[in-house]
């Protein structure tokens, strides 16, 4: 290959590459935007208002092109694969957590937060899926609930019962503590994705930060005086 070619053929293959990683972008973007699209539908219009043609044509995709089917078998198979998707998301970010090491109880605290305040903004759709039809969700709707705020409940109760085993604090009842702490959060998330307003119609930053306040206020008010 002389040296005028060289470029030019090299300029093909990069073609040719583009092409490719567009192509698989696209496939994998394409079933991506069809599961946010169905999510999306189900929670604005009903599950069983949304038709196939409704989901496609929110996609990009052409109503009566058969497109959905390329990637899912019904429209039930979408609704399940979208809630696993979600799940999938909240265990990946709550791994990463679990691999952090906060370095003071305010630092765990916030994290924590910030951690399931997030899973529960990203999961708005699905929580008013799940609010509104949870027999469309079947048994999907009790494993979503324990993975979206159940396992929260429980981690943060182990988490607080601990602190007390190791002598650090000695809250009276770890479990109801950790119901009070993550309940608000949670409610304000729900509500927020209800009616697009927090308690008090204050902004988000203000109430999250309150939330922390009043946690590390708590913790530090059982901490064991041995310790100080």
């Amino acid at each position: 290959m002389n040296e005028r070619a060289a470029p030019a053929a090299m300029a093909g293959i990069l073609r040719v590459r583009r092409v490719s990683e567009y192509s698989l972008t696209m496939l994998v973007s394409g079933r991506d935007r069809l599961l946010a699209a169905a999510l999306k539908l189900f929670a604005d219009k009903g599950y069983a208002a949304t038709s196939v043609a409704d989901i496609q044509r929110a996609s990009g995709l052409a109503p009566g092109s058969g497109a959905l089917y390329k990637h899912f078998g019904s429209k039930r198979e979408l609704l399940e694969a979208a809630v696993a998707y979600r799940i999938d998301s909240i265990v990946a970010a709550r791994e990463q957590y679990d691999a952090g090491q906060p370095g003071s109880v305010e630092q765990a605290v916030r994290t924590a937060g910030q951690l399931i305040w997030s899973n529960l903004k990203e999961s708005e759709d699905l929580l008013k899926v799940m609010l509104r039809e949870p027999d469309e969700l079947g048994g999907l709707d009790e494993k979503t609930w324990q993975v979206i705020t159940d396992n929260a409940y429980q981690r943060f109760a182990d988490e607080l019962a601990a602190s007390n085993r190791a002598g650090r604090t000695r809250i009276p009842d770890p479990e109801a503590a950790a119901a009070v702490a993550i309940g608000s959060l949670s409610y304000a998330a729900t509500l927020q994705a209800l009616t697009g307003r927090l308690p008090g119609n204050v902004d988000e930053e203000r109430y999250f930060e309150a939330w922390v306040s009043q946690t590390v206020s708590v913790l530090a008010q059982y901490g064991n005086p041995e310790n100080q």
